[in-house]
């Protein structure tokens, strides 16, 4: 069978931005958001953009990162 190789459990290559006190910081990769989770910095209230979303949003409401949130 061809396709392309399954990598073990990649993480997923992101870049967003985080809205931290009416201050845009970033741009973070995943290993980066899943700290700032840890630290309380980042919630699902948190607004946060990446390159191609139109408006910045609540990561609450963002798929790609539900599993930051367990959800």
């Amino acid at each position: 069978m061809g396709g392309i190789p399954q990598m073990q459990k990649s993480v997923p290559q992101v870049q967003y931005m985080v809205g931290v006190n009416g201050q845009q910081a970033g741009p973070f990769d995943w290993n980066q958001l899943q700290q700032l989770v840890q630290q309380g910095q980042l919630t699902t209230q948190t607004y946060v953009w990446k390159q191609g979303m139109a408006n910045w949003e609540f990561a609450g409401n963002v798929a790609e990162l539900a599993a930051l949130f367990g959800n």
